[in-house]
């Protein structure tokens, strides 16, 4: 676990979902290239975030198989809106 700053902002829009999950990124290696690639081919990937308020990471198992919409955007405390 660690308390690094967040590189950035993942929001996902599940099947069967009306608003979107956003998690608090922190990890530098997911581009939109590597989304789209993971929601084609449903993968299922592990990623290292964090929720809104919570100091420590944890590891997320995401099934893209299931990931409608996905989208990336930059870390910011107050960005927590969803559309």
């Amino acid at each position: 676990m660690t308390t690094d700053a967040p590189s950035g902002l993942i929001y996902l829009l599940a099947t069967g979902r009306d608003k979107e999950l956003v998690l608090r990124l922190h990890d530098d290696t997911v581009t939109v290239q590597a989304l789209s690639s993971w929601m084609a081919e449903g993968v299922v990937k592990a990623l290292t975030v964090s929720r809104f308020g919570d100091r420590d990471t944890s590891t997320y198992l995401i099934n893209f198989r299931h990931v409608v919409g996905a989208r990336l955007a930059p870390y910011s405390d107050t960005r927590t809106s969803s559309f």
